[in-house]
């Protein structure tokens, strides 16, 4: 049957991986709630692993993104940095929602494009009421038995919660680096190419998932090549410092205001 496979005992899912077919087996109880969850966990790693290998022009940053009238702004940090907060709020004063955690970054036609790869949103309870916030009813993550500080989303529970749009991907406008301050106002600081980059490669994701076992099946860019791409991202996309606090991001239409002026940079 494979090894037990999820983050928690309750999970009744079983993975079992032939390396040389390149097969993965998934069974399920039929009672288990986490085979739709793991199945499509399972696709998105795959898909993820082929594209890093693949597409000479792919970075996959731990970062956000939202759409802002159409222009995407990622924004990229490790855990308590404000990333999510900033997505969320971003997405609650009248963006799309593209990703929270997982973004690629690919150069298109026009321009860098941001796309978002589909997975549950991890929302800390305790910030939702400083945004304004109010969890939708009737969550359904299998997880949500599990945890107490925080709920997991589906897209389209975060969809619910915000009033907004999910959008697949955007033409990448700005790249954000949020932290947090006690002050209300929103400091932008514009940041030169090379700290840009320095920044990119500190939020690069390599290799794109935490999966030994299926990253194996694959070969990634060597580091010198991905610093490369950070470099050009960073010289093509205006970046930016963002200190802001978790009240301050609560305020609408200041937010709105931060937002228009990113978009815009030259």
């Amino acid at each position: 049957m494979g090894a037990h496979y999820g983050d928690y005992d309750d999970t009744l899912v079983w993975r079992e991986i032939d390396a040389e077919r390149r097969v993965v087996h998934l069974t399920a109880d039929s009672l288990s709630p986490y085979a739709p969850v793991h199945v499509v966990r399972n696709i998105r790693t795959l898909l993820r692993l082929q594209t890093a290998e693949y597409d000479a022009s792919a970075l996959f940053l731990h970062a956000g993104m939202v759409a802002w009238h159409g222009h995407g702004v990622a924004v990229a940090g490790n855990k308590r940095s404000g990333k999510t907060s900033t997505v969320l709020a971003a997405a609650g004063a009248g963006a799309d929602f593209v990703s929270n955690d997982d973004l690629s970054v690919h150069q298109g036609p026009g321009g860098p494009v941001g796309h978002g790869w589909p997975r549950s949103v991890s929302v800390r309870l305790d910030t939702l009421g400083p945004l304004g916030l109010t969890l939708p009813a009737g969550t359904t993550h299998p997880a949500n038995r599990h945890r107490t500080d925080v709920q997991l989303l589906m897209p389209e529970e975060v969809g619910r919660m915000l009033g907004c749009r999910i959008a697949p991907s955007a033409p990448l406008k700005a790249l954000l680096f949020p932290s947090f301050t006690q002050d209300e106002k929103f400091v932008l600081r514009r940041l030169d190419e090379a700290e840009a980059a320095e920044r990119l490669l500190a939020n690069l994701l390599t290799p794109p998932v935490k999966d030994d076992a299926l990253s194996a099946w694959f070969t990634p860019p060597p580091p010198r090549q991905l610093a490369d791409r950070a470099r050009q991202l960073g010289a093509t996309v205006p970046a930016f410092a963002l200190c802001q606090s978790l009240s301050g991001l609560g305020l609408r239409a200041e937010l709105a205001g931060m937002l228009d002026r990113v978009v815009s940079a030259p």
